[in-house]
């Protein structure tokens, strides 16, 4: 079997500090922002971004 091994690139913040206080579901989070911090050597590959409505983040739930 493959195996994949991944390597961050930065971290995104939520409001959410617990577990428990976390939706199950996206629709449970709908209008709650949060923010992305990038790892500074990742920053320039942002520059064309302007022209896009979304992106897609590929992440990990380290503590579920």
């Amino acid at each position: 079997m493959m195996s994949i091994t991944l390597k961050p690139i930065g971290i995104i913040y939520t409001p959410f500090k617990t577990k428990s206080g976390m939706p199950i579901q996206a629709s449970g989070a709908l209008g709650i922002k949060g923010h992305i911090v990038l790892n500074e050597e990742f920053i320039p590959g942002l520059a064309d971004l302007d022209g896009f409505s979304h992106i897609i983040l590929i992440y990990y739930f380290h503590k579920s």
